[in-house]
């Protein structure tokens, strides 16, 4: 591995050029779920509400005790 003083900046150049990493990355854009999509999306965020209510209840019992 090449230490910083020792790169070729006109060699890194062409390689980013070549690569394509000069150019814009494409516009990024939303895309429609599907019915089931969605619905999975939503069990996702009552499973992340009722583990949260698990862990709230099973805490305030853990330091009463």
């Amino acid at each position: 591995m090449k230490r910083p003083q020792e790169v070729d900046h006109a060699e890194f150049a062409q390689l980013l050029r070549e690569e394509g990493w000069d150019q814009p990355l494409p516009e990024v854009t939303t895309k429609a779920l599907k019915g089931w999509q969605q619905l999975v999306f939503w069990a996702l965020r009552a499973y992340i509400v009722v583990m949260l209510l698990v862990v709230i209840w099973a805490f305030s019992h853990g330091t009463h005790s």
